[in-house]
C-alpha cells in the first residue's frame, strides 16, 4: 500500500475521500463491538449511525443521514484481521447508485497499522498509522481521573491540523444489560488550519461507552465545530455523529440504568439542542467541504484513539458512516425529514435508543465563543 504524502493531501480533500474516512472510522468503531473469541474465524456485528452536517453563514445548509451497517470480521494468520463493511441507507430519497458499496481493510494487531486499503482511503489510513505513535494507553486505573493526550501530525501539511490536544476524563457507570461500563470523554483544545483565504478555528469533542476492559464499544458520540471569519461575518460548520450497537434489524441495545451522571458527562461534548433553521438554503462553501470537514475527520479519528488508548490494535469508536459526509456535504441526497421537522442527533438518540429516551444529553453549544446570541446573528435565525 502506498500512503499519501503531505503534499498530496490537498487532492484528497474532496467528497469521495471524506466518504472513505467516515466509512473507515465506522469500521473501526464496530470492529471493537462484540468481538469474536480467538477460536472463531469470523464474526458479524451490526450498528446504526446518525450523522448531521450543518452550516450557517450568508445562507444555511443542513443534511441528516441515518444508516445501518454490518461489519464482518475475519481472523487471518500473523495476528491480522480483515474487516468487510456494508451499509444500508435509511433514507427513502436515496438512489441505488448512491448507496454505499462494501469495502474491506486489514488491521495488524501487532503493529496497530492499517493496510489493504484503496487509494481513496490511503490518507485516512496514514492519519491512523501516524497517530498511533503518540497514543497513550487507557486502563481502568484512569477511572475518576483527567489527563491530556497530544497528537503531533506536522507531516499532514498545512491543510490539516498539525497538532491536536485533548483533555480526557473517564468514569464508571452501570447499565442493566451490560453491568459495569466505562465512559471516556475527549474535549479538544482549539486548533487552526489554513485555507486559501485565511484560517479556520475548530474543536472536536467525543464520548465513548466501553465494556469494563475498554475493548467492546457500545455507544459513540462525536461533535465537531469550525468557525471562519469572512470579512467580519462569522461562518460556522458543525458535524455531529452518533453510533450505537443494534441487532440485525436495527433495534438498539438496552442502556437502561444510565442516569444523571451520564447526562452530565455527555453534555460537555456539546450536542446541539436545536438544529439550524434553513431560511436561505445554500451549498457548503469550498472551505467547509475541503479543509473544514477533512479537519473534522482527522480530529474524530484522533479523539476516538485518545478515548480508547492502546490496549488493542484498533482505533476505537470514531465517526460511523458510508458515503455520508460526501453525500451530505455535496447535497447529493435529501435529508431524512424536512428542515422544520428533522431531529438533532440528540433527539434521534432519545427517540430510538432504549435507556436514553428520558434523558437531556444536549446543550446549546458555544465551543468557540459563538454563544446562542452570536450564532443567531450569523445565521439570521435559529430554530428547531
Amino acid at each position: 500500500m502506498t500512503l499519501m504524502t503531505a503534499k498530496e493531501t490537498t487532492f484528497a480533500l474532496n467528497g469521495r475521500s471524506l466518504y472513505w474516512v467516515t466509512v473507515l472510522s465506522l469500521a473501526f468503531s464496530m470492529s471493537r463491538a462484540g468481538a469474536a473469541p480467538a477460536a472463531e474465524k469470523e464474526s458479524i456485528q451490526h450498528f446504526k449511525m446518525i450523522s448531521v452536517v450543518e452550516y450557517t453563514g450568508k445562507g444555511q445548509f443542513r443534511n441528516q443521514i441515518e444508516m445501518l451497517f454490518e461489519v464482518k470480521k475475519e481472523v487471518l494468520p500473523d495476528q491480522k484481521v480483515r474487516y468487510v463493511v456494508a451499509g444500508k441507507d435509511l433514507n427513502p430519497n436515496i438512489t441505488r447508485e448512491a448507496s454505499p458499496a462494501a469495502f474491506s481493510f486489514i488491521l495488524d494487531k501487532s503493529t496497530r497499522q492499517l493496510s489493504g486499503v484503496t487509494q481513496e482511503m490511503a490518507l485516512w489510513a496514514r492519519v491512523n498509522n501516524e497517530s498511533v505513535r503518540s497514543l497513550e494507553k487507557v486502563t481502568k486505573e484512569n477511572v475518576g481521573k483527567t489527563w491530556k493526550q497530544t497528537f503531533d501530525l506536522p507531516q499532514l501539511g498545512d491543510s490539516l491540523p498539525g497538532k491536536l490536544v485533548f483533555t480526557l476524563t473517564a468514569a464508571e457507570l452501570k447499565t442493566a444489560a451490560f453491568g459495569e461500563i466505562i465512559a471516556v470523554r475527549a474535549l479538544s483544545e482549539p486548533c487552526f488550519v489554513k485555507t486559501e483565504k485565511g484560517s479556520i478555528r475548530s474543536k472536536a469533542n467525543a464520548v465513548y461507552l466501553f465494556d469494563p476492559d475498554i475493548e467492546d464499544i457500545h455507544l459513540s458520540i462525536s461533535v465537531f465545530e469550525a468557525v471562519r471569519d469572512e470579512k467580519g461575518f462569522n461562518e460556522m460548520l458543525r458535524h455531529e455523529v452518533a453510533t450505537y450497537r443494534t441487532d440485525a434489524e436495527g433495534a438498539s441495545v438496552d442502556f437502561t440504568g444510565l442516569g444523571r451522571e451520564f447526562e452530565q458527562f455527555v453534555r460537555k461534548a456539546g450536542l446541539s439542542r436545536k438544529g439550524v433553521r434553513v431560511v436561505k438554503e445554500s451549498p457548503l462553501p469550498r472551505w467547509a467541504q475541503s479543509e473544514g470537514l477533512a479537519t473534522g475527520q482527522v480530529a474524530a479519528i484522533c479523539a476516538a484513539m485518545a478515548c480508547e488508548g492502546a490496549p488493542n490494535p484498533v482505533i476505537s469508536v470514531c465517526i460511523p458512516a458510508a458515503r455520508t459526509v460526501a453525500m451530505q456535504s455535496l447535497g447529493e441526497i435529501s435529508s431524512i425529514g424536512e428542515f422544520a421537522t428533522a431531529e438533532t442527533v440528540a433527539g434521534s438518540l432519545g427517540k430510538s435508543v432504549t435507556g436514553i429516551r428520558t434523558m437531556n444529553i444536549a446543550m446549546q453549544p458555544a465551543f468557540l465563543g459563538m454563544g446562542t446570541t452570536t450564532a443567531k446573528i450569523a445565521v439570521g435565525a435559529a430554530g428547531a
